[in-house]
């Protein structure tokens, strides 16, 4: 098994900051209560976006050297977080 720049625990928490942070101050209590409500219908969720992100940090084959860089911010605003802003209907207003 590999080790990876970020436990489960990190990634969540990491992941979760950079969701809350697309919506403004006052919009981030709806945005934090779509996500809880997410996750308990769908509670695994945020595990299958880590597995994923570790799959392709272990894929240089499949997703050349960038694969390194999935664990950064970008990479897991473009990823994850929009993946979980599209599960959850975009924008708040």
């Amino acid at each position: 098994m590999s080790e990876y720049p970020m436990t489960y625990e990190e990634y969540e928490k990491r992941v979760t900051e950079l969701f809350l942070k697309l919506y403004p101050e006052d919009k981030q209590n709806v945005a934090k209560e779509r996500l809880q409500q997410l996750l308990e219908k769908e509670p695994d969720i945020i595990e299958g976006l880590y597995a994923e992100t570790c799959f392709r940090y272990d894929s240089p084959h499949l997703y050349g050297e960038t694969c390194k860089k999935v664990f950064g911010d970008y990479l897991l605003e473009s990823i994850p977080v929009n993946t979980l802003n599209l599960l959850l209907g975009g924008k708040i207003e």
